[in-house]
């Protein structure tokens, strides 16, 4: 008996289909991987524009609470910090933007007047202002600033970053 030979796999049975099929799932995964960062890091921003917000409102309600603290000294005429606006303006001040950095009139909070472990980096502002209908009442507004806030020099404008306004009524 002779020994047969194996007879070789024919040519036409190799196409190569696994090849396509590994390069195509490849590029499948590459594109999902993709896809997946792009959403992590639009979430990630996300949720830092939210917390940047958060902390500027944070700072504005601090810097409203601070000036309407001081404009119930000043109606006891007890000692007081900032500059209250009585008798009422026309315009009202908190509404021209060169009153924001005129120190007579508007109040940057000193880091000794917060309390809290996080300072600011842009401190917030605040006015108190005697309203023209009656002079038992009076307007606070404060305003706060987030850690990446900046300011064009000139106009004062804002760049980037957020900036907070909050407004009370209050009646001594």
């Amino acid at each position: 008996m002779t020994a047969r030979r194996p007879v070789p796999p024919s040519r036409r049975a190799e196409r190569g289909i696994s090849l396509i099929i590994a390069m195509l799932m490849l590029v499948v995964i590459g594109l999902a991987s993709a896809a997946i960062i792009r959403n992590a890091t639009s979430a990630d921003r996300a949720v830092n524009n939210n917390r940047l917000q958060t902390q500027a409102n944070q700072f504005a309600q601090l810097a409203l609470r601070f000036c309407e603290s001081q404009v119930l000294l000043f109606s006891q005429h007890q000692p007081y910090v900032i500059f209250v606006q009585a008798p009422a303006v026309s315009p009202a001040n908190w509404t021209v933007k060169a009153s924001w950095f005129n120190a007579a009139i508007a109040h940057t909070v000193a880091s000794g007047e917060m309390t809290g472990a996080t300072l600011p980096k842009v401190f917030p502002q605040c006015m108190a202002e005697q309203t023209a209908a009656n002079p038992k009442i009076f307007t606070v507004t404060a305003r706060g600033f987030s850690d990446d806030f900046t300011e064009d020099k000139n106009d004062h404008s804002t760049i980037s970053g957020s900036v907070i306004w909050l407004q009370s009524t209050i009646q001594v």
